[in-house]
């Protein structure tokens, strides 16, 4: 290859990492917003046991 072939294909590889970057930037700042009643739903399970309540039972 020439040194004008390598130069063009640095510049197409710099061109493409470029548009690589700036579209996940963009890909990750973008939200997604969980309505109220997912979030509710999705809340983390409270480790404590109610022992009493199982002892309580027939």
């Amino acid at each position: 290859m020439t040194k004008k072939e390598w130069l063009i294909a640095a510049i197409f590889t710099f061109i493409t990492i470029c548009a690589w970057v700036i579209f996940d930037i963009l890909h990750a700042r973008s939200q997604v917003e969980i309505p109220t009643k997912l979030q509710e739903v999705i809340e983390p399970i409270s480790p404590d046991f109610n022992t009493q309540e199982v002892e309580s039972q027939p």
